[in-house]
């Protein structure tokens, strides 16, 4: 679980955070939430599609419910953030990455 939050995470989401940056410094932000959130759609539907396709199922998958429920509830939150004006302000951004710190040190230590 570790690697998987770090650095598998890192390396497929650096793209997109590169993109991101780049595309808020330049005024584009609706570019960088859909950036981001279009990649973790995607990402989310070729790991549990492909198997599927070509194996007809997945087997031993191990996850806990509180990871599907963070992951509703970081979207919805984002969603509501992103309902004033379209713009995710600094607190906003460090709220999400507190919840984050929360959730890793809960996957890591709990």
């Amino acid at each position: 679980m570790l690697i998987g939050l770090t650095i598998v995470a890192l390396g497929t989401s650096l793209p997109e955070l590169v993109t991101s940056v780049t595309a808020t410094k330049k005024g584009e932000d609706d570019i960088a939430i859909g950036n981001v959130v279009g990649s973790n759609i995607f990402n989310i539907g070729l790991v549990i599609g492909i198997p599927i396709a070509l194996f007809g199922g997945i087997s031993n998958i191990n996850f806990s419910y509180i990871d599907i429920v963070i992951m509703v509830v970081a979207a919805f939150i984002l969603f509501l953030f992103s309902l004033n004006n379209r713009i995710i302000s600094k607190k906003e951004g460090f709220i999400f990455l507190l919840a984050f710190i929360i959730y890793y040190s809960y996957v890591i230590f709990g």
